[in-house]
C-alpha cells in the first residue's frame, strides 16, 4: 500500500493522532444518508407475492425493490394493504433479503413498555423493542432500520440498536482500521460519547443475555 501523504492528517483526533503504517485514513467521513434504505412501514402484497414489502411513502414509489428479488419490483398502490409497522412483520412473510429489514423479535408485552426492567435479568426482546422506541425505529447513527443491539466489547455497556452497516463502519474505526481526519464531531465519536443506552445502564454478558450493570 502507498503511503499517505502526511498533511492528510493535520486535523487527526487527539486519541488518533496519527495512521499506523499498513492502516488508512477515514478521507470521506460516515455517509449521511438523505433517503432510508430501510423505511419504518411495510405493506402487504395482496396480489403477486402475498408477502410484505417495506414502503417508503415519501419516496414517491409504492414500495421500494426487494434486495436479491430482480423479479420484484414496486407493487401499484391499490394491491397493497395499510401499512404497518415493520419491524413487527415476521421473517417468512417478508419480501426482500434480511440487510434492508429491521431486525424480527416478537414484542411480548402490548401497550407502553416499562421505563426500564424490574429484574435483574433482561429479555432480549424488552431490550430490542425499548431500544427501538428510544430511537424511533431507526439505527443510531444514521436512518436505516436496525438490525443489531451494540455494546462495548470491553465493558459490556449496551450502546444502542445500529443497522448492520453502521456496525461494521463502527467496528472498523474502533480498531483503527480507518482513521478519521475530520473536524469534530469524528466518525462515530458523538454515539460513542452518548449512546441511547447509557440511562438505562444496561450490560451485554454474552450473546442475547442482558442484565443491569453493578450497582443499579
Amino acid at each position: 500500500m502507498r503511503p499517505v501523504p502526511s498533511t492528510v492528517f493535520r486535523t487527526a483526533p487527539r486519541l488518533l493522532p496519527s495512521v499506523p503504517r499498513g492502516y488508512q485514513a477515514c478521507v470521506e467521513g460516515h455517509p449521511v444518508v438523505t433517503e432510508p434504505r430501510s423505511p419504518a412501514l411495510a405493506r402487504l402484497d395482496t396480489v403477486w407475492t402475498g408477502r410484505y414489502h417495506l414502503w417508503a411513502p415519501g419516496s414517491g414509489v409504492s414500495n421500494v425493490p426487494c434486495s436479491g428479488f430482480s423479479w420484484c419490483e414496486p407493487v401499484p398502490d391499490e394491491y397493497l394493504g395499510e401499512p404497518v409497522v415493520a419491524a413487527l412483520v415476521p421473517t417468512a412473510e417478508r419480501c426482500g433479503g434480511p440487510a434492508v429489514w429491521p431486525f424480527y423479535i416478537p414484542r411480548k408485552l402490548d401497550g407502553p413498555l416499562p421505563d426500564n426492567w424490574p429484574e435483574e435479568k433482561i429479555p432480549h426482546w424488552y431490550v430490542w423493542w425499548r431500544l427501538f422506541e428510544l430511537q424511533g425505529g431507526r439505527c443510531a447513527c444514521c436512518t436505516n432500520s436496525p438490525q443489531v443491539v451494540d455494546h462495548d466489547h470491553r465493558s459490556g455497556r449496551v450502546r444502542g440498536l445500529l443497522c448492520s452497516s453502521c456496525n461494521r463502519l463502527e467496528g472498523d474505526y474502533f480498531r483503527r482500521l480507518w482513521m478519521c481526519v475530520h473536524a469534530p464531531p469524528y466518525c462515530f465519536e458523538r454515539y460513542w460519547r452518548s449512546p441511547p443506552a447509557l440511562p438505562l445502564r444496561w450490560v451485554m454478558l454474552r450473546s442475547a443475555v442482558f442484565r443491569h450493570a453493578a450497582g443499579c
